[in-house]
């Protein structure tokens, strides 16, 4: 069978930082930082949360059915979508992709706690509401589309492998288009009292211009966790060409594995080969990368395996490649991670500049990479870069995206 090229039209994003890709793309290069304290929340940490208002728009009783997790994903579909410019006859064949790590848990604890009587009952729909594939079944209703509609729940690397099986499908002939991404909101006290059972959730700093989570730094403690969603419409080079789109990048590589060692704790073998996979997938050589968007969240362990894993993969050469992590600025938003990190790294091959790690500090000798500290890194030369996203439970994926001229 012959191999299609995918490439990327359009680009939907709602993070901490953005309410928009643009948005969240210039305040990266700005190195403006989104996780602060939620007001009125009753969270008494750090977050990274979205300040759009992803409900604006829609009628009450449309929102009465609809988590918050989905109402993201809604607001970046809508943005891809609008900014794809498909017809009726190409939606209804465009297939969904979807990855979160829970789906729509806000209101689940809502329910539980409405059912105890701690909070008062609200009117909402919970089955439809929770349920996974919410979000998914949204956008394919909106789009009225025929075609597949998947949901991935891998944990922090769902948006990736969302947007890797939708490259699969696209460049093995099944489809012609797709929309796919990953979306998350879990931003409860009682979502944050389960993640601070693991001991994986950063500290406050005494200073907050010193930040929350400071990706391979010295002095981390962990990832503040966050909620965002992006989506992107991934086509044949020839559906695209055809109807006239103007394509943002080209996605020319996917590579999956799984670690089998550990529920929590990730193996740099399994992170190793699934960059080798995807390198393999797109028949890329080493020398070919010059950038990686890390999954890097910050915690002591996890920012030491990620760096073995690329000096695996990469040898001596890992020394001199540009290597950063947005986690710093919009937290860790789990299974949208992947979603936005891939469309960071598509806009970032696009442009020729690459996002800081923001609140980088060295001084951790296994932390050793060129972690694109302080600011912004233009790279006019940049034309192939991988996005890294390691799940809970040993699911690791590798996207590969190239610039197209």
């Amino acid at each position: 069978m012959e191999r299609r090229k995918v490439v990327i039209t359009a680009i939907g994003m709602v993070t901490p930082v953005g309410g928009t890709a643009g948005q969240t793309f210039s305040a990266l290069l700005a190195g403006n930082c989104g996780v602060d304290r939620l007001d009125g929340s009753g969270i008494d940490r750090r977050v990274g949360y979205v300040r759009e208002d992803v409900s604006a728009g829609l009628h009450p009783a449309q929102v009465r059915m609809m988590d918050r997790v989905t109402l993201m994903a809604q607001h970046a579909a809508g943005e891809a979508m609008a900014q794809a410019g498909l017809d009726d006859s190409q939606k209804v064949r465009c297939g969904v992709f979807v990855g979160t790590g829970i789906g729509g848990v806000s209101t689940l604890c809502e329910a539980v706690e409405a059912y105890h009587g701690v909070v008062p009952r609200r009117t909402v729909l919970v089955v439809p509401a929770t349920m996974p594939n919410a979000p998914a079944a949204h956008i394919a209703q909106q789009l009225r589309t025929q075609a597949e509609a998947q949901t991935y729940t891998t944990a922090c690397s769902a948006g990736a492998v969302a947007i890797g099986e939708a490259f699969r499908r696209i460049r093995d002939g099944y489809l012609d288009v797709a929309i796919a991404g990953g979306t998350e909101s879990m931003l409860t006290p009682i979502i944050m009292a389960a993640w601070a059972q693991l001991h994986v959730l950063c500290a406050d700093p005494d200073n907050a211009h010193d930040g929350s989570c400071r990706p391979f730094s010295l002095r981390r403690t962990g990832f503040a966790l966050a909620e965002g969603a992006a989506m992107l419409v991934l086509e044949s080079a020839e559906h695209a060409a055809a109807r006239g789109a103007t394509p943002i990048a080209e996605i020319c590589g996917y590579g999956v594995s799984n670690d089998g060692t550990h529920p929590l704790r990730p193996d740099p073998d399994g992170q190793a080969l699934a960059m080798s996979r995807c390198l393999a997938d797109g028949g890329l050589a080493l020398d070919d990368v010059g950038y990686i968007n890390a999954h890097a969240t910050g915690t002591l362990v996890g920012d030491r395996i990620e760096t073995a894993a690329i000096r695996r993969v990469f040898g001596p050469r890992a020394s001199d490649l540009p290597v950063s992590s947005i986690k710093g600025a919009i937290g860790h938003a789990i299974g949208a991670a992947g979603a936005i990190e891939a469309a960071v790294t598509a806009m970032a091959v696009s442009r020729g500049v690459v996002p800081p790690t923001l609140f980088f500090e060295p001084g951790d000798a296994h932390c050793d990479l060129d972690c694109v500290p302080g600011s912004a890194r233009a790279l006019p030369g940049l034309r192939l870069a991988l996005s890294n996203s390691f799940g809970m439970g040993g699911n690791n994926a590798t996207l590969a995206v190239r610039r197209l001229d």
